[in-house]
């Protein structure tokens, strides 16, 4: 009874290690670079759309290593880096429009905390340092 029970936590465990299918390194920036990232989550729960003058876009571009967009208010520009699941951003440049709202300085402290990522089908999900899942976007 007890080798059959431990069978069945070892095929289950198996599973659902293959059923991650993450994409990591030159995969990952090939799929990145296929469209615009819309700002979906912070911390795991919706974002306050009235917080932002506009939604927070990410946009990558692969042959040139560089990340474009807006904060929510301002437009961004910078670099990336992509090593597996790490990934860092910088310098990055933005605009300096006064804007309304409180999401623009939330997103922009959360996006310069992001050390990795998942890329999960439409899904980007971004990690501080701590493994804490800090933005979410969505493929659009």
């Amino acid at each position: 009874m007890k080798a059959k029970f431990l069978s069945v936590i070892c095929a289950i465990v198996l599973v659902g290690l293959q059923s991650c299918s993450c994409k990591k390194g030159a995969e990952a920036i090939a799929e990145l670079s296929t469209g615009s990232w819309e700002l979906e989550q912070t911390f795991g729960d919706p974002i306050d759309k009235g917080e932002f003058a506009k939604i927070p876009v990410l946009n990558f571009d692969k042959t040139e290593n560089r990340i474009s967009g807006n904060s929510g208010c301002n437009s961004m520009s910078g670099s990336y880096n992509i090593k597996e699941d790490n990934i860092s951003f910088g310098p990055i440049a933005q605009t300096k429009m006064a804007c309304q709202g409180t999401g623009e300085g939330k997103f922009m402290t959360l996006f310069n905390s992001v050390q990795k990522f998942k890329l999960q089908g439409n899904k980007l999900k971004l990690y501080d340092g701590n493994g804490t899942k800090v933005l979410s976007f969505i493929k659009k």
